[in-house]
């Protein structure tokens, strides 16, 4: 499925494929002539990733292996604090939504599984109904799409097996194993996504 991508997704998708030095300033003027656009939505755009901790001053930010680890040890409390949520409030359409995302990732193709990924997390996550929480999940958009894209490229083993056994303990009501279960997928997303980097 070849839909057009976002300014934005163009943009990200350069920085995370390295098309921009790590010295080079991304200025409006430069980035507004790269993509043929004018430079209002080239400036909403640097405010997303600076936002999500991808441009920092101007210039594209890489963190560091530990800067990884810290930005996913907040993302697992929030996401193990979801399925908690999930587990109480989940009904049997919300269930099915997940798998069908399961099933979405497994019949498609990169990109068809990678958008699906998000939805299942995204999901999860609305489950927390908390406007400050899902704000700072936001701010980890750019970090969970790189490690995202890697897992679904590189193939990650038993990532799905894994979404699975999570929809089953949120169906089954199982607060601690689903607790349990998401902690462990998202540990390992980060030690093979780091693995590759």
């Amino acid at each position: 499925m070849n839909q057009e991508r976002t300014l934005y997704e163009k943009v990200r998708e350069d920085i995370l494929n390295g098309t921009f030095d790590k010295k080079e300033k991304l200025t409006e003027i430069k980035l507004a002539k790269m993509y043929d656009v004018s430079r209002t939505p080239i400036r909403e755009v640097l405010k997303q990733l600076e936002f999500e901790y991808l441009v920092k001053d101007g210039y594209v930010y890489t963190p560091s292996p530990e800067d990884y680890r810290n930005l996913f040890e907040m993302r697992i409390l929030i996401e193990s604090h979801a399925v908690e949520k999930a587990v109480l409030l989940f009904v049997e359409e919300d269930l099915k939504e997940l798998r069908n995302y399961i099933k979405q990732a497994k019949d498609g193709d990169d990109s068809l599984t990678l958008a699906a990924n998000k939805k299942f997390h995204d999901k999860l996550v609305r489950a927390i109904r908390n406007p400050f929480l899902s704000e700072t999940y936001d701010r980890l958009n750019s970090t969970i799409y790189l490690f995202s894209r890697t897992v679904v490229q590189k193939q990650r083993p038993e990532l799905l097996d894994e979404h699975e056994k999570i929809v089953q303990a949120i169906e089954d009501r199982d607060g601690e194993t689903a607790r349990q279960l998401i902690v462990t997928h998202l540990q390992k997303d980060l030690e093979f996504t780091l693995y590759y980097m």
